[in-house]
């Protein structure tokens, strides 16, 4: 899951990606969720689900005061023009102006879920949903077979491979609007590899944040900075995926105040509820309540909703669901590229070479753009350093465990490597074509 990353400054590039997750007034007036029987079972004929998932949005969306479509629809050519829609978006769900589209290959379930799943959220701040449609944001929803450079704002990225098995959601940046998620965690068909936490949740965390809350708050971000600096020096989120930089500090953060985070594994340590959290890390939790309230709703899996948490999925049948698979090209195409020392025809193997810190090499002042794949093996975090043309590194986030980032930047370029307090683990200086560095 991802957020737009830092860059090698001198010659700003395209940007770069980490990679690797009204309480209910908007929808409907509702009790906390709780454990709850199995949704209706699908009927016979397909108009007839169809027809039922239609009545219960109606009904759902029609108890809130704001503007949204009733129902899934073709985006509106005012839609298609405001945004720029790609033609490849067949349907469309409005939730107080913000959009939620995808191809005619997603079932309306999925749509309704993701509204229901943003009001939440979200539907005491309007103002941030204003902000978010403002900036020309959306929300696009995978197909279970229809992978990340399907998604039209998200199709220029290379290697299309690597994409395309790494994120099953991305967050919105400028550049790429969309905020993604795939169907089969929104709807919990068998085989989600995410099975244990909600992307949509991780995912429009970053879109939020990025695209909503900084254009309203422009001391935001510089607050959530200090919140971050300041838990890492205190040693919180050691060698998690949170500690990666604050747009993950915060999404992981988010995903942790409506308890969909996994917890004690290889990118996790045991924070994964909102109180946890509040006890954890304070400076992240007044930040969330800020945002989010601190009101009684938490995420909950479809089977484990009471029937009027489901309301609006009636008619969608989950046995009935696709199973999610990795394509076989993706996962052998993963595992040769996580091999050391292997070139391929997308990366060319840049090796770290072992200096202290005082001997890495300065920048070159390169014009070529290309960029560097950094894998750590390690079972500890790493931080990446940008050595400036002067000599001076500069801090360009960390990798957790198992984790990885890819950076843009350009040939002649060199980059660091240290453990988490500084020590050096190599460097390397980044080629005209697309490099992988994998740390051991």
């Amino acid at each position: 899951m991802g957020s737009v990353a830092q860059e090698s400054p001198v010659r700003p590039a395209v940007g770069s990606f980490i990679v690797r997750k009204l309480t209910g007034i908007a929808l409907f007036a509702s009790k906390t969720s709780g454990p709850g029987s199995a949704i209706l079972a699908r009927m016979k004929h397909f108009w007839i689900p169809s027809l039922c998932l239609a009545l219960a949005a109606s009904v759902l969306y029609g108890t809130t005061g704001t503007k949204q479509d009733a129902t899934v629809s073709a985006p509106s050519a005012e839609v298609v023009e405001k945004l720029r829609l790609s033609p490849f978006y067949k349907k469309h769900l409005d939730v107080s102006g913000f959009s939620i589209v995808s191809s005619e290959k997603v079932p309306d379930a999925a749509l309704y879920e993701t509204a229901w799943i943003i009001n939440h959220m979200l539907g005491h701040r309007p103002d941030i949903l204003r902000a978010l449609d403002a900036n020309k944001t959306r929300f696009a929803i995978m197909a279970h077979d229809e992978f990340t450079t399907a998604i039209p704002e998200h199709s220029d990225m290379k290697p299309a491979p690597y994409w395309d098995k790494r994120a099953r959601g991305l967050g919105a940046t400028p550049l790429r609007p969309a905020v993604s998620c795939g169907t089969e965690n929104l709807l919990a068909y068998p085989g989600d590899p995410y099975d244990r936490e909600n992307i949509c949740v991780h995912e429009f965390g970053h879109a939020l944040h990025q695209m909503g809350v900084n254009s309203i708050d422009p001391t935001f971000d510089k607050r959530l900075e200090t919140a971050y600096e300041t838990a890492l020096s205190a040693g919180l989120w050691k060698d998690t995926y949170a500690a990666s930089n604050k747009s993950e500090y915060w999404a992981e953060g988010v995903q942790s105040w409506f308890d969909t985070n996994r917890e004690n594994d290889n990118q996790h340590n045991h924070i994964n509820t909102r109180e946890e959290l509040k006890k954890y890390d304070t400076g992240l939790a007044a930040l969330l309540i800020e945002i989010f309230g601190d009101k009684p709703w938490r995420y909950q899996r479809i089977a484990d909703r009471l029937p009027e948490e489901r309301v609006h999925l009636r008619g969608w049948d989950v046995a009935a669901a696709p199973k999610f698979e990795w394509p076989r090209a993706l996962v052998e195409w993963q595992e040769k590229n996580r091999k050391p020392l292997m070139s391929s025809r997308e990366y060319t193997a840049v090796p770290l070479v072992t200096v202290n810190a005082a001997q890495a090499p300065a920048s070159l002042d390169g014009k070529e753009k290309t960029m560097l794949h950094f894998f750590n093996t390690r079972r500890s975090a790493v931080k990446l350093w940008w050595v400036d043309t002067k000599g001076e590194r500069k801090p360009y986030g960390g990798v957790a465990p198992s984790g990885d980032s890819m950076q843009q930047t350009y040939a002649g370029h060199a980059w660091l490597v240290t453990d988490e307090i500084g020590n050096p683990l190599g460097h390397c200086v980044a080629l005209p074509k697309s490099g992988k560095v994998v740390i051991e």
